[in-house]
């Protein structure tokens, strides 16, 4: 008898889903929720063989699952003062409350990076120099050097590829001091590299009267990139054409 009363919660709650989806697929914008449920309602389905089902409950945690699914997908792309305001005078829901909070909490972060990156971007136009200190610790930045008999083609969208590109971690940005992810160079070029995971500073260098030469936290335009990865600061026999960070976005040229 039990066997027969699981079987028929069973079917009812399918012949629910293939009802309701049928809906969904009338319209072809709402494809993905109609999947997004089914696929909920499955997993509900295989998490409770050998129990007893709780039809209305199982469809709507599915309902509740999608919607939170949705919610979060749909955030990134909605104006951020009106969810702001949103989660501000509306949202009485806690669960509700804490997706959106989670996601101003990380969209306010987002903002202020990208404004921080566009301010640095806005100088190294002006000036020609990245200061070290403007970006973020854990940041990838990938530094592209060129012949200097290249100079005129030392662009990102020159003719001519980068004879060596070295990227690194950003550990202590106001210090210079990074770890180097790696250091590549053309084929047949006369050139050594560094191991990848050592630990040094960069920046352009500068010699005092006396002779002694420091590195200044900086990324200049068109000049050798110096570093110090253990042996005294040093001048790459390159200049730099351009920078990068994290996913190829452009930060010096």
């Amino acid at each position: 008898m039990a066997k027969k009363k699981k079987s028929d919660e069973l079917a009812e709650l399918r012949d629910r889903l293939r009802s309701q989806t049928d809906l969904y697929m009338d319209a072809e914008p709402l494809l993905p929720i109609a999947r997004a449920l089914q696929e909920a309602i499955d997993a509900r389905l295989l998490g409770d063989s050998g129990s007893a089902v709780d039809v209305d409950r199982a469809w709507d945690d599915a309902l509740h699952e999608v919607a939170q699914r949705i919610i979060r997908e749909r955030l990134d792309t909605m104006d951020p003062e009106l969810v702001l305001r949103l989660y501000a005078e509306q949202v009485g829901d806690d669960e509700l409350k804490a997706t959106l909070g989670e996601w101003a909490t990380r969209r306010a972060r987002e903002l202020e990076l990208a404004h921080r990156r566009e301010d640095v971007r806005t100088e190294a136009a002006r000036s020609g120099s990245v200061a070290l200190a403007g970006l973020e610790p854990g940041a990838r930045l990938r530094v592209a050097l060129f012949d200097p008999a290249q100079r005129s083609q030392a662009r990102k969208d020159g003719s001519v590829p980068p004879q060596r590109t070295m990227e690194f971690r950003l550990v202590v940005p106001e210090r210079g001091e990074v770890e180097l992810v790696s250091d590549a160079v053309l084929a047949f070029t006369p050139q050594e590299t560094l191991p990848p995971h050592c630990r040094g500073s960069i920046g352009a260098a500068i010699t005092a009267v006396d002779g002694t030469c420091t590195l200044e936290p900086r990324l200049q335009l068109h000049a050798p990139l110096g570093y110090d990865f253990g042996g005294g600061p040093q001048n790459t026999p390159q200049i730099i054409g351009f920078a990068e960070i994290d996913e190829g976005a452009l930060l010096l040229q």
